[in-house]
């Protein structure tokens, strides 16, 4: 009877002849075949291999039970659009994209010929405001002294022509009398109708010298009037200075607002930050409102993460967070979880998340969650994709 052998296909290549023909003539029959040492080297690679393999899914499936993870996250800082206080052109443009710049640093320029054409126009307009105001206050301080001398003039000469009239009454009177006198001498035939009729003419010349003084007393007392007049016209002269000094006001308002807006002109970086994008270049108009230039301000990083609305109980404000960065390989970043959406991502715009629902495999609702991170380096840009691991809590 013969006996053979079985020979079992471990799915490995056939060895026995390469046995057979490496064997040495002279081994011992008692040695180990060398076949045998090699499959048992293959067994235990695999038998660690399949350990590693249990080991990592051990490892993963334990870190998805203790974490909420999320790989649709960014970083994020804040962000601010640049603007022009009025309509204009700008330009030059003073800080590239890219370029790091500090608070009240010039940026760009805008065109400021008009500008420059109104502010000399509106200090030729003050200067002359201010030449006749000066020129006025002068001619109302001589007409002022004019009038009071002729004020005083027409006073003297009004009492002297009542004087007159005094003295001419007094001569009316004295002739009068002297031609009563020479009336009743002539009855009496003492003296001759000559004298009488002499002493009459003197009465009847003094009476016209009393009408006479009579008249220039009362022009005297009417240029006294008129001067008075003149006089309380100056008043309503000194409210036409008034007037210029409202107007000078108003000029050096306008001058003032001119030159705000040249200052508006030269556009500066509203704080420290970073130049992310000119919407408009070198030569290009700008509109009030409307942004010129996008910029990074401040130093403050976080990290946006979207999680599945069933996980979002499990995450709380104060949770500890482990952020990494594919941009950053090898390097994780403490963080806590600062902020919770208050919104699902169905209320939100489609570019506000990374992932849009449109896109993702599952459809239901995401919500954010905001990380302050510890302690972010610098080079961490606005946008970088972020993975984040939640650490779960349950209240």
């Amino acid at each position: 009877m013969k006996t053979s052998s079985e020979h079992i296909d471990w799915g490995f290549p056939d060895d026995t002849a390469e046995s057979a023909s490496n064997r040495r003539p002279d081994a011992s029959p008692t040695a180990r075949p060398a076949g045998v040492n090699r499959r048992f080297v293959r067994w235990l690679v695999i038998a660690l291999t399949l350990f590693m393999l249990v080991i990592a899914l051990w490892v993963f499936s334990t870190h998805r039970v203790q974490n909420v993870i999320s790989r649709n996250a960014f970083l994020k800082m804040e962000l601010t659009s640049v603007g022009a206080r009025f309509d204009g052109r700008i330009t030059s443009v003073e800080a590239a994209s890219g370029t790091r710049v500090s608070a009240g640093q010039i940026i760009a320029h805008l065109d400021d010929s008009h500008l420059l054409a109104q502010e000399v126009e509106a200090k030729a307009n003050i200067a002359s405001l201010e030449r006749t105001l000066i020129q006025e206050n002068a001619a109302i301080e001589q007409e002022r002294k004019t009038l009071n001398v002729a004020y005083q003039e027409s006073k003297a000469r009004a009492e002297v022509t009542r004087t007159e009239v005094q003295a001419a009454k007094i001569r009316v009177t004295d002739t009068q009398e002297y031609s009563r006198i020479r009336q009743e001498l002539a009855k009496s035939g003492m003296i001759s109708a000559e004298a009488l009729r002499e002493a009459n003419l003197k009465r009847q010349l003094a009476q016209e010298q009393l009408i006479a003084a009579q008249n220039t007393a009362s022009a005297a007392e009417a240029a006294v009037q008129n001067a008075e007049l003149n006089i309380s016209g100056i008043p309503i002269r000194q409210q036409r200075l008034g007037i210029l000094s409202a107007e000078i006001t108003a000029a050096k308002a306008k001058l003032s607002r001119v030159q705000a807006d040249l200052a508006s002109t030269i556009i500066r970086a509203p704080t420290d930050g970073t130049i992310v994008r000119w919407l408009i270049n070198t030569g290009g108009s700008v509109r009030v409102g409307a942004p010129m230039v996008n910029m990074v301000i401040g130093n403050d990083r976080w990290v946006e993460a979207w999680i599945d609305e069933d996980e979002l109980e499990q995450v709380h404000i104060g949770s500890p967070a482990k952020v990494s960065f594919p941009s950053l390989p090898g390097k994780q970043f403490d963080g806590v979880i600062e902020r919770i959406g208050v919104t699902t991502d169905l209320e939100e715009p489609v570019v506000a998340v990374p992932e849009p629902r449109t896109t993702r495999i599952r459809g239901a609702p995401i919500i954010a969650v905001i990380i302050q991170l510890s302690d972010p380096p610098s080079v961490l840009l606005p946008g970088l994709s972020a993975i984040v691991d939640i650490s779960r809590s349950r209240m």
